[in-house]
């Protein structure tokens, strides 16, 4: 049984979880005349959030957010007291359209009991292994890492819980060898944040690097609102996002200017760069062959609207012209293929799947195309032109709130804000660089890591391995 915006009208509601895509689909029933009490989360504190039925107000409804988490946070609602019949999951946004959730109410109450009994006696056995951990798929900050670290020592372990594929010869994903090696990690290296309370067990037993996606633009949840969260390190490529930013989304004890793994890739020879869960180079150079390399990579759209405003027969005939290929990546949830995919009728603009690690080929690329994402900042390692396509600024920063930086530190080239910007843009760039400068008074302004990553991180890992 589906329920439609129209039935929420005048009903009163909770939204989870408190992230941007829980706060527009709030806005979005505000809209429609229900009465939007606050925000359920499992984990995060605020003046208008509840962890606990008992925290909350007399309702009708809890909706959850679109995302590939529902059954898990609708899991943590049930365990925390509120009634799974109340629970309902947004399946689309255009239309609003929800589903009741399906759950198991006893076994969900009685599971984390079980859990963490079992935890508890398996807290008694040593920690000794050093565990890059990874949950459905690796992304590349973890992969490269261990990647590298693998090589020099064959007693470090990558453990990927739900794993969807192989990501590494390898991985662990068994889940009992999970499980195992999660209690017996005496050092844990992750680049995510986890609502899994079993894992968020695990890490207060461990000496946690947290590497993190990359340097923020868009403003960042963190880890601050977990109580019971104090990682060893906190690593990134910027000494400033270091001392004025992190810090106020994320808590350690020290915050490193390693560099991030995956942008070791960016300063290598194309047969030094990490390999793994990438398309080939022989692909590239095949699909090259001598053309120049657009890569646009747009960042996630918590609203849904994940639509560009791009005329793919006028961007094909626009690269004929200039000899060049176009390769989009998107984010995995939007691009779950596991191939390279040519845009219909279109042989020079190609999707690159969203699981894969892309930044092997974005080292050979003229220009990036970007909007939001951190992947400029990354990019500038390559001294090479970065064109921001803007077309929804004002809206994306309603959903996502306030930004980390201001907008003149994070652009670092052209901006576009229609298609047809995006063109002429696109042409300038690859006939000059016109933003060297300004790419270069970033990179000093924000004491930006221009050396590889993996040598410092794993020395450090190791190093945190051998203390009491």
């Amino acid at each position: 049984m589906l329920r439609e915006a129209k039935d929420w009208q005048g009903q009163r509601l909770y939204v989870a979880p408190d992230n941007p895509a829980g706060r527009n689909l709030a806005l979005l029933l505000q809209q429609q005349g229900a009465v939007v009490l606050g925000m359920v989360d499992n984990l995060k504190q605020g003046p208008d959030v509840c962890n606990h039925v008992s925290h909350s107000k007399p309702h009708d409804a809890v909706l959850i957010a679109v995302s590939d988490f529902q059954q898990k946070i609708a899991q943590g609602m049930v365990q925390n007291g509120f009634f799974a019949r109340k629970i309902w999951c947004c399946k689309s946004l255009e239309p609003l359209q929800f589903e009741p959730c399906k759950t198991d109410a006893v076994l969900d109450k009685i599971k984390p009991f079980l859990q963490s009994c079992f935890a508890a006696l398996l807290d008694v056995l040593p920690k000794r292994h050093i565990v890059y951990y990874a949950e459905k798929y690796v992304d590349s900050n973890v992969l490269v890492a261990f990647a590298e670290h693998h090589k020099q020592n064959k007693t470090v372990y990558l453990v990927v819980k739900d794993a969807q594929r192989t990501f590494h010869p390898a991985q662990i994903d068994a889940p009992w060898q999970v499980r195992w090696l999660l209690q017996r990690a005496k050092v844990l290296v992750l680049d995510h944040e986890s609502t899994d309370p079993l894992f968020n067990h695990i890490r207060t037993r461990a000496k946690v690097v947290q590497l993190w996606h990359g340097l923020p633009f868009k403003h960042l949840a963190g880890n601050k609102h977990f109580p019971h969260i104090l990682d060893e390190a906190f690593i990134s490529s910027s000494n400033w996002f270091n001392q004025h930013i992190f810090p106020g989304m994320f808590k350690a004890r020290r915050y490193l200017d390693f560099g991030y793994p995956r942008n070791d890739a960016l300063l290598q020879a194309p047969v030094e760069r990490c390999w793994h869960n990438a398309l080939p180079q022989s692909q590239l150079q095949q699909l090259r062959s001598g053309k120049k390399l657009i890569v646009f990579m747009p960042t996630y759209r918590d609203n849904g609207q994940n639509e560009h405003p791009i005329n793919w027969p006028e961007l094909q005939q626009f690269l004929v012209a200039h000899d060049a290929i176009f390769v989009m990546k998107t984010h995995p949830f939007l691009a779950p293929f596991d191939e390279l995919r040519q845009q219909e009728g279109c042989d020079r603009i190609f999707h690159y799947p969203g699981r894969f690690n892309v930044y092997p080929w974005l080292a050979d690329a003229d220009v990036l195309i970007t909007d939001y994402s951190s992947v400029a900042f990354d990019f500038l390692l390559c001294n090479k032109p970065v064109l921001h396509f803007m077309y929804d600024i004002e809206q994306y920063a309603k959903v996502r709130g306030q930004f980390a930086v201001a907008k003149e530190d994070f652009i670092a080239g052209s901006v576009a804000e229609t298609f047809e910007q995006l063109l002429e843009q696109m042409a300038l760039d690859l006939a000059s660089d016109r933003f060297a400068e300004k790419r270069q008074a970033l990179q000093h302004k924000f004491s930006m890591v221009n050396t590889e990553s993996c040598p410092a991180l794993i020395e450090y890992v190791e190093q945190l391995k051998l203390q009491s």
